[in-house]
């Protein structure tokens, strides 16, 4: 029996992990059926499995098979067969761009996060696994569509991702910014404050998107606000549907991270790297 808990709220109502457990089967689901179309075939353990077969995979078993293929298919495959995706949705990136300001009039898509016994350490000890694995397998456990991920030591990660799980994959690169204009004023209290830009990794254009997450630490566990903010223009179906996707990767992220235990000099370490990045952050 887990001895963590998590909540999440959008809007003011509180979303049951059995109903982010549906939408996220929902979605391995739509990517089953992707790989269908491009002649990818999908094997568990190992084992080849029927499209019909596919559609009656428990969560777990999708998520291994996910992650099993996409990590045998590997990066360089993954770049080539989805370039017809990629080519589509920089063209519909390239229109929302065109027809938004910087900085201005961005719809906000938030999701509030609270943990009892997973601390800032653990969730932080989850982000180093997941950029020290570097893989194909961990990013599929955690959302199915994160086609792809590749990740360097600045802290920036290139991803092949449905975004707000709206038409096309995008092909992007998500890079941290110490230097960023926060889109909305940081909490008071907060402890950490993750933000950056995102750009389309073929074309290296802004697409004037920005990431915000606020991390506070609490007495048994942290509070979590995670934010995305979107160009003027962009259908409000994704901003909808990104809320949807960051509950699916922060659930799966959080559990993975409740299995970290950091030792005291790890907790040393992270206490010193979070004090670092306070002073480096600018508030809004």
């Amino acid at each position: 029996m887990q001895n963590y808990n998590i909540t999440f709220k959008v809007d003011g109502k509180i979303i049951t992990e059995s109903k982010i457990h549906e939408v996220e089967l929902e979605r391995y689901q739509h990517v089953f059926e992707v790989f269908s179309r491009k002649g990818i075939s999908i094997t568990l353990n190992g084992r080849r499995i029927a499209a019909e077969e596919l559609l009656q995979l428990t969560l777990d078993d999708a998520k291994i098979a996910l992650a099993e293929t996409r990590e045998k298919m590997g990066k360089a495959k993954t770049l080539e067969l989805f370039a017809p995706e990629i080519e589509k949705s920089n063209k519909m990136w390239s229109k929302i761009i065109e027809g938004s300001p910087v900085n201005k009039d961005l719809q906000a898509g938030i999701v509030e996060v609270e943990t009892h016994n997973i601390s800032l350490f653990q969730f932080m000890m989850f982000n180093q696994l997941l950029s020290k694995k570097n893989n194909l397998y961990l990013p599929s456990i955690i959302h199915p569509e994160h086609y792809y991920f590749d990740a360097n030591k600045k802290g920036e990660q290139t991803i092949i991702e449905t975004f707000g799980m709206y038409k096309d994959p995008s092909y992007l690169d998500l890079r941290p910014a110490n230097d960023i204009v926060y889109p909305v004023k940081p909490d008071s209290n907060v402890n950490l404050v993750m933000a950056g830009k995102t750009y389309l990794k073929s074309l290296n254009v802004d697409t004037k998107l920005i990431g915000m997450h606020q991390l506070t630490q609490t007495e048994d566990g942290m509070k979590v606000k995670l934010g995305v903010f979107l160009p003027k223009t962009a259908p409000k179906e994704i901003v909808e549907g990104h809320k949807w996707h960051l509950m699916v990767e922060f659930n799966n992220g959080l559990h993975i991270a409740a299995q970290q235990h950091p030792n005291v000099f790890q907790k040393i370490i992270l206490n010193m790297a979070i004090k670092h990045l306070e002073k480096k952050q600018h508030r809004a």
